[in-house]
């Protein structure tokens, strides 16, 4: 039975072909220079699980220093990859870096957020201050935060971009985060990204009682090639989640999603009567 690749193994793919394309340096030369077969070199730059002796060679051939070769050493190390934990505060971790690896891989993408306007649609000056809000970051980081979450929507705009479902709940709508006129941007930025075929917008009415308690903010990613992943965000860390049961279990949310939520057009018509009520807000 061919191993599967999942999270961990295919982050640690993309890093070490990215090492390997920094110096130049071909697939079978690689191979040649340290008496591997090519299969095995395209094998590992392709999902499938690389031991830390051979990553260390690798990265060795690649001239990679020691601060990063070390940082992507932890990837290569066993680890219960069912459930992965990006902790937000580890210096060398990135779990910013490892999502936008994953939704760049995706094929279809389905967000849920329940309190806050999902992070790929989100403006520059929303996400600035939802990290703001926070409390715990320094101005320097905060900076750096907030252009990584733009930079993730770059996805959205490439020629072959991934079908995304965004549910949306109420609440993030009627929160009002900065002021008035911030928010008033933010919902047309969400009435512009329904215009997108890719992009698909549905609000989660208050309503109806069916997600009121749940309070976790997730997005399931479907590949082309690969099996389907869970990211959930927490307060301190991201969670990926390839075990199959689990993932299994927030298709179920998705299906009651879709039943619960408001219809593409009944949730445009929200957007707009969103913006509108912001803007006489801001007068």
């Amino acid at each position: 039975m061919t191993e599967k690749s999942t999270v961990r193994t295919r982050e640690m793919a993309y890093e070490l072909k990215s090492q390997r394309e920094l110096v130049r340096m071909t697939l079978r030369e690689m191979a040649r220079r340290a008496d591997w077969s090519a299969s095995k070199v395209s094998a590992w730059e392709n999902g499938r699980r690389i031991a830390p002796v051979d990553a260390a060679i690798y990265l060795a051939h690649c001239g990679t220093g020691a601060a990063e070769r070390a940082r992507l050493l932890e990837l290569a190390k066993p680890a219960g990859d069912l459930y992965w934990v990006r902790p937000y505060f580890d210096e060398l971790v990135d779990p910013m870096k490892s999502l936008i690896i994953q939704e760049n891989l995706a094929r279809s993408m389905v967000y849920y957020s329940p309190a806050a306007i999902p992070g790929m649609l989100q403006t520059e000056d929303y996400v600035h201050t939802c990290f703001e809000l926070t409390g715990r970051y320094t101005a320097d980081r905060l900076g750096m935060l907030t252009r990584a979450r733009v930079d993730r929507q770059q996805v959205l705009q490439r020629h072959d971009p991934p079908s995304c479902t965004f549910f949306v709940h109420e609440r993030a709508l009627r929160s009002v985060v900065g002021s008035p006129a911030l928010m008033q941007e933010q919902l047309q930025n969400l009435v512009l990204t329904t215009n997108l075929p890719h992009c698909v917008i549905r609000v989660v009415p208050e309503s109806d009682p069916t997600f009121r308690v749940l309070s976790t903010t997730f997005t399931v990613m479907e590949f082309p090639e690969h099996p389907p992943v869970v990211y959930e965000e927490t307060y301190t860390a991201g969670l990926f989640v390839d075990d199959r049961i689990a993932v299994e279990a927030f298709y179920v949310l998705v299906t009651r999603l879709e039943q619960t939520s408001l219809s593409e057009g009944q949730s445009r018509e929200w957007l707009v009567r969103f913006a509108d009520e912001y803007e006489r807000l801001r007068e």
